[in-house]
């Protein structure tokens, strides 16, 4: 492989695209172009994808030097919300609703004609539109990236055509994505998807993902493949690193979570465990400042329960760094049913900006594994209740001493974008030692 490869990535979410979907590969590409690789994008016209949300400012964040290449297709989630209004289930109805007979029957739609998944719909021009690029600009590998899932297949069908290195990037499993089971797939449908997922993890070059867990759970559908071809590269900080700073002195603890939450986390259990921490003679008190959204009857339930819980309502995106960076200490927390090698995006924020964490998790997860790695925070295990006492305590009271934190900021170059740009670049690059 060249000094500079040529690269084509193959993307469904590109800006104007907004949320987590985007950042992996809007700044992956970005790093990439600056380290002299010819970085080319295939992705959707904006009216023909359909986006979970947009931030039109993400545009003026594409770096000039990358080609991007937009194609149109037929969305038929448009169809469908004419057809049903608002009865479209959330992410692109994939997940089915009690009494709501509209939204089932999307459901079973999607899932049974819509193989893997409705976004599968552009897929055709993309295949004709990449091997245009190959050709035109001697593309040397291609990377797709899912979900959808369905943009996998495309890599799949280009490399029937050119001979090209194809890396498929996975930020989530694929039938073992935690929803799955509420998919009303039928017996046909699972068959044909488990066996797309299959042919993917057979003939990609090289499988890269976001955790060890998934890297696992990808291995183990393929178990004849080398583990040495699936690569880790985590969703990464993208901003520079804050320096830490000592631990405030003031009398209230603040304690700040941002983001999403609803009773699906079941997070009262920690909260429990602040309160008694609070009641005990001569402790510094915590105070748990929220800021994003929260059901209603949720909050209210909360602010019944626990007088220490502050919520300050959903914030403009761009002031979240500072309100994450004035923080004493920052919560994290992902719903109980998750794979374990889930890493919310939200902890490269959190790690960005420098502050103790407190993750309620698994000790076995790969959010431990990375904190404990980093010398970011602790682990407080749903498992283990009966310990949170005496870990809040502990993390309240530790500062890291000047081993610990060269020892951290050694370990979080790793998850800074350049970094895992680099990573890619490598791996293509032994693709000619093959």
């Amino acid at each position: 492989m060249p000094h500079n490869p040529k690269i084509l990535i193959i993307t469904y979410y590109w800006p104007p695209a907004g949320g987590i979907s985007v950042r992996r590969w809007l700044a992956l590409s970005n790093e990439m172009v600056g380290l002299e690789a010819e970085v080319h994008v295939l992705t959707l016209e904006e009216n023909s994808a359909e986006y979970h949300s947009t931030d039109q400012r993400l545009l003026d964040e594409v770096d000039g030097r990358i080609h991007l290449h937009r194609i149109s297709a037929w969305n038929p989630f448009r169809l469908t919300k004419q057809l049903f209004k608002k009865h479209i289930p959330p992410q692109g109805f994939s997940a089915q609703k009690e009494g709501q007979s509209a939204a089932n029957l999307l459901t079973i739609l999607r899932s049974n004609v819509f193989i893997p998944d409705p976004r599968k719909t552009w897929n055709h021009r993309a295949v004709r539109k990449a091997v245009e690029i190959i050709d035109a600009h001697e593309i040397q590998a291609i990377i797709t990236t899912s979900p959808p899932h369905s943009v996998q297949l495309i890599g799949r069908e280009v490399m029937k055509k050119r001979r090209v290195r194809w890396i498929a990037d996975f930020r989530d499993p694929w039938t073992d994505i935690f929803y799955y089971h509420q998919l009303g797939h039928s017996a046909l449908s699972k068959f044909i998807d488990s066996k797309l997922e299959r042919d993917v993890l057979i003939h990609a070059n090289a499988l890269t993902t976001v955790s060890w867990g998934f890297k696992e759970l990808f291995h183990s559908k393929v178990p004849s493949r080398s583990a040495e071809d699936i690569h880790v590269i985590p969703n990464g900080i993208d901003q520079a690193i804050v320096a830490w700073k000592p631990a405030s002195s003031a009398a209230a603890f603040r304690m700040v979570y941002t983001g999403m939450l609803t009773d699906l986390y079941e997070i009262e259990p920690f909260l429990r465990a602040i309160q008694e921490h609070n009641n005990a003679s001569g402790t510094r008190t915590i105070q748990f400042d929220f800021y994003g959204s929260i059901p209603t009857g949720y909050q209210h339930d909360l602010e019944q329960e626990f007088s220490f819980m502050h919520f300050h309502g959903n914030r403009p995106m761009d002031e979240i760094p500072a309100i994450q960076e004035a923080a004493d200490g920052l919560f994290l927390v992902g719903p109980k049913d998750y794979n374990r090698g889930h890493i919310p995006g939200k902890l490269f924020e959190y790690l960005r900006a420098s502050r103790p964490l407190f993750y309620l998790g698994d000790t076995a997860s790969d959010v431990g594994r990375i904190l404990d790695e980093t010398r970011s925070g602790v682990v407080f295990d749903r498992r283990e209740s009966n310990q949170f006492q005496d870990l809040i305590q502990g993390l309240i009271a530790h500062e890291l001493s000047e081993d610990e934190l060269r020892q951290r900021n050694e370990a979080l170059a790793h998850y800074l974008r350049s970094s895992q740009a680099a990573a890619f670049l490598k791996i293509i690059g032994d693709f000619d030692s093959e």
